[in-house]
């Protein structure tokens, strides 16, 4: 169970009742007895209501509701100050969304482990703005990537405060720190970098395999930036940045062969 030292309030909004009743037993049952069911809501109406009535920390959101899908909703009820898990079936698309836009979301069925880090990093969150206040989130990036399978080319990277939506042509590479990553990327053309959450191999799983290459344990390049390659003892890459990144040897046959055949390599 997660630590119970944070009251969560929470809603379930989800069209099928047998759905909540068994997020509700596993919630209380398995992952925290203290957290407050303030209510359960079968459809975006009721939800409104509930939402206006008790106010809660934060709500699981079923994607796919009768008459208004989550996203719909969530933009009629707007401006939103509570947090959001989706909770949704299976679809490769929609969870690379989640991934890249660092949207929480739970897959059905329901699995204990995911439960229980999604409630971890929402008490994470609720501790962080009793302490500094935090601004609204804003659905509306992913919401019209999954509507419109439109082409997925940006990521949300998160800090301790704040977010940072980067295309993926500016990142130029990502360091493994223990589990989490330094990202280093291009802001108005000055390179800058901000230490995240997510591991390199998580990164690795969400961005393009065919612009992003892990060429070391703790190196993944971009390789539309690289500018030179050194086969040396130890082999190296220099980016565009100057940047020098080391490559492993048993991997770096596999980047040679890799970058022959990527037609969008830079000269």
């Amino acid at each position: 169970m997660v630590n119970t030292d944070i009251k969560l309030n929470v809603l379930l909004i989800d069209d099928e009742i047998e759905a909540c009743r068994n997020l509700r037993s596993i919630l209380l049952e398995y992952i925290d007895p203290a957290i407050n069911i303030v209510g359960e809501a079968h459809s975006a109406a009721e939800a409104e209501k509930q939402l206006q009535l008790h106010n809660p920390d934060a709500v699981f959101l079923d994607i796919e509701m009768p008459h208004e899908n989550a996203f719909q909703f969530l933009e009629r009820v707007s401006p939103i100050h509570f947090e959001v898990v989706f909770v949704t079936a299976y679809d490769e698309y929609a969870v690379k969304a989640f991934k890249l836009n660092a949207v929480d979301y739970i897959l059905k069925p329901i699995s204990i482990a995911e439960l229980t880090n999604a409630v971890a990093k929402l008490k994470e969150r609720i501790r962080y703005k009793a302490h500094f206040g935090a601004a609204g989130t804003d659905f509306t990036e992913v919401s019209k990537q999954i509507t419109s399978k439109s082409k997925l080319n940006k990521i949300a990277l998160k800090g301790n405060n704040n977010v940072e939506i980067v295309a993926f042509k500016d990142i130029l590479y990502i360091e493994a720190f223990g589990g989490y990553s330094k990202v280093f990327f291009l802001r108005d053309n000055v390179l800058v970098d901000m230490l995240t959450s997510y591991s390199i191999a998580e990164y690795e799983d969400m961005l393009p395999s065919e612009i992003f290459y892990r060429v070391h344990k703790s190196f993944l390049i971009n390789c539309d930036h690289i500018k030179k390659i050194h086969k040396d003892e130890s082999p190296t890459i220099i980016l565009n940045s100057a940047h020098t990144i080391p490559v492993s040897r048993r991997r770096f046959s596999a980047l040679l062969e890799f970058l022959q055949t990527k037609p969008t390599l830079n000269a």
